[in-house]
């Protein structure tokens, strides 16, 4: 029975880290209108809280595993994942709220390690390479599930959505009933000091900035897609004077300094266009089921775009991105075999595709063509970068190379929402679509820096002209 349920029981424990604290980042449209006078940064940290917590509970985590049974710190793990995932729900206060996702960030810190290293410890040869590739697939139809449950209970309520980490309690109750103990190898004595050499140092800036761009995507998609652009500011009268708009009002119809407004910023209303009022200082022009509010702001009439869409689509958009980057894993060999040297910088140029088409989104179908390119970007990138990261060290420094790596990772999930904030701070330009086209630039900007790194390699001979080596350390 054991033997049976080793494999499940090991798989539960991936399910529930990929994404783990941005499976409620489809309720985040709804956690800010519940919390009005908090900042929408302030709101992201619900997000990236944790990741800043994970970095320290992973290295004790390890550390750890030497002085505990790997069973038990798994156990507690597991209960502090759960009752902080769900407790998110019950905060009272934004400030309650992030102290709840900070413990979950320990808790994901204290499980995350043992999701692979248990692997490591009951499998060997090809079976561990299987159950690796196992793992991996569960982790992103984890992700897909978590982020799909989250947005259709954030359409009920943003604490419902908080219940997806009960999902927690099943791989529990597994753990407590067919985990034993792995049995314990004895290491080789040494003292020396582990290696940090520049590459290692290089490839943790590259998953800061990586990720910098990729939590881009959880921490803003939900508030994007709610959120009502700015199509263009009137600072005259759209009619000639308050009895004109209360008839027009009154019968529903639309003006023609309205309509000759519009036509000045290329929006040209129908015949069977209308407006109603919706509150004293907003009323909505509608037009073949189309919506442009109308918000009085001072002495200036600024005209809007009805939003793209409901929390639950950010869940489905956000699954999308999980599963695109799901395929990329499973086409890697393939896509380096294709490639060869180029596929960073191909890889790179998905992801800014990707940003540059959601900076010109205006329907929710764009946004679905748009966010499988960040997907499958980063599903190559990620673990281009973590096959880099053995190869620049011995093996006796490779654990903590990768911990170093990893951590920076995690950083960057933190960083995201600050540093695009700083970046809209110093251009006075604190929009979505600004962020996500920055991004694009950027990242199109790096793709083309990488291709002539590769080119140059190669006219020197530091690169090989063929991707045979690439299908070789696969």
């Amino acid at each position: 029975m054991t033997n049976r349920m080793l494999k499940p029981t090991i798989l539960s424990v991936s399910l529930l880290t990929i994404m783990a604290s941005a499976a409620v980042s489809p309720a985040l449209a709804k956690i800010s209108q519940a919390f009005p006078d908090v900042s929408r940064t302030v709101i992201k940290l619900i997000l990236t809280l944790p990741s800043l917590l994970i970095i320290p509970f992973s290295l004790l985590s390890g550390w750890l595993t030497s002085r505990m049974k790997k069973r038990s710190i798994l156990l507690i793990g597991l209960v502090v994942y759960f009752i902080a995932g769900v407790g998110g729900g019950f905060a009272r206060n934004i400030t309650e709220l992030l102290i709840i996702r900070g413990i979950l960030g320990v808790g994901i810190g204290l499980i995350m390690p043992l999701s692979t290293t248990l692997i490591a410890d009951f499998f060997e040869g090809q079976a561990r390479t299987k159950m690796m590739g196992l793992s991996g697939s569960v982790t992103n139809v984890g992700g897909v599930l978590f982020l799909s449950a989250s947005g259709w209970l954030a359409c009920y309520s943003w604490r419902l959505s908080f219940g997806v980490y009960s999902l927690a309690v099943v791989t529990l109750i597994m753990v407590a009933s067919w985990l034993p103990e792995p049995p314990r190898t004895q290491k080789a004595g040494g003292s020396s000091k582990p290696e940090l050499p520049m590459g290692i140092v290089a490839c943790a800036v590259l998953g800061i900035l990586m990720m910098i761009a990729f939590y881009a995507v959880p921490t803003n998609l939900a508030l994007f897609i709610e959120d009502e652009r700015q199509v263009f500011i009137s600072e005259e009268p759209l009619f000639k004077s308050k009895e004109d708009l209360q008839q027009h009002l009154e019968k529903g119809t639309v003006s023609e300094t309205l309509r000759e407004a519009f036509r000045k910023n290329g929006i040209s209303l129908s015949n069977e266009a209308s407006v109603r009022a919706e509150e004293p200082s907003r009323w909505v022009v509608i037009d073949k089921n189309k919506e442009y509010p109308v918000k009085k702001e001072g002495d200036e009439l600024t005209i809007h775009t009805e939003r793209l869409g409901r929390p639950a689509l950010a869940g489905y958009v956000l699954s999308t991105m999980t599963l695109s980057g799901a395929v990329a894993g499973a086409i890697l060999a393939n896509v380096f075999k294709l490639f060869g040297p180029y596929s960073v910088p191909v890889a790179i140029g998905l992801m800014g595709t990707g940003f540059g088409l959601l900076g010109y989104a205006s329907s929710m179908l764009m946004v679905f063509i748009a966010v499988p390119f960040i997907g499958l970007g980063a599903g190559i990138m990620m673990p281009s970068l973590l096959l880099r990261v053995p190869k620049l060290v011995s093996e006796s420094s490779r654990a903590f190379a990768m911990a170093v790596v990893g951590s920076a990772i995690f950083f960057g999930q933190f960083l995201s929402p600050i540093a695009l904030k700083a970046v809209a701070a110093i251009s006075g330009r604190d929009t979505f679509r600004f962020r996500f086209g920055f991004l694009a630039v950027c990242l199109a900007i790096s793709a083309v820096i990488g291709l002539v790194i590769v080119i140059r390699g190669r006219m020197m001979g530091k690169i090989p002209h063929t991707p045979v080596k690439a299908k070789e350390e696969k």
